[in-house]
């Protein structure tokens, strides 16, 4: 290198290293590094987004007429004492009255024997008192004669109790859409929560607000029900007989 090119190479050399040294001093530290800021987790659904409550009405309806056998029309039944009967026509009401036994073998040819241990009604082990109850193809045991009478005027949630181990019944007296005394077999599960209604109409407004109306029924549940009237005990040992 010539000594006339000596004083240009020691400037870019100068040069050089104070750009170096301007980057280091303005590069930030490690500590300095701030991470990412975290995604904000998605809002939870709500409103009709939320998942909804499912609403069922259960029913043990015969497929035939126990006295035509002609296709039972699901509006068209009577309750006795051995559960209820779908019929074709209103003039078989009297029909299946007249002889209620015969009406349960043409409508359920077999009977199935539930070996239960819990009284369906009142909750409490059968225990050796129990008493034998038949309703709409199903036998089974209650604790006692008073609650196989309730067995046979609450039929239906009776047998929704007894073959749904998931249903818990929320003792409601009062109508959570009506206001009024429940009736019997007149009810609505939400979320395998047994509802009770004044009328098995109320069930289409049950289905448009689930959870408010399980709520109010909730609620109604601390109120005591409304009497009901006084139904005889099952004279034999035997229920429905």
């Amino acid at each position: 290198m010539s000594a006339s090119n000596r004083p240009f190479v020691r400037f870019v050399r100068s040069l050089l290293a104070m750009t170096l040294a301007a980057l280091l001093v303005a590069a930030p530290s490690a500590q300095d590094v701030k991470p990412a800021p975290t995604p904000a987790p998605a809002p939870s659904p709500s409103g009709a987004d939320a998942k909804s409550p499912v609403v069922e009405a259960p029913t043990f309806a015969n497929a035939t007429c126990p006295i035509m056998g002609k296709k039972a029309s699901t509006p068209l039944f009577v309750d006795t004492d051995l559960g209820r009967f779908h019929v074709c026509c209103k003039p078989c009401f009297k029909k299946v009255l007249a002889d209620v036994p015969k009406a349960h073998q043409a409508a359920y040819p077999t009977v199935e024997e539930l070996r239960n241990a819990t009284c369906p009604v009142s909750g409490k082990p059968v225990g050796r008192s129990a008493v034998m109850v038949t309703l709409q193809g199903y036998r089974f045991a209650v604790c006692c004669d008073e609650c196989a009478s309730k067995a046979q005027r609450h039929s239906q949630t009776t047998l929704v109790k007894l073959t749904r181990k998931d249903v818990v019944d929320v003792g409601n007296g009062y109508c959570p859409v009506s206001g009024e005394p429940v009736a019997p077999n007149a009810f609505a599960l939400i979320d395998g929560a047994l509802v009770h209604l004044s009328s098995q109409k109320h069930v289409d407004a049950i289905k448009q607000a689930p959870a408010a109306m399980l709520a109010k029924a909730r609620e109604l549940a601390k109120t005591p029900p409304a009497p009901t009237p006084a139904t005889p005990p099952a004279k034999d040992k035997e229920a429905g007989k």
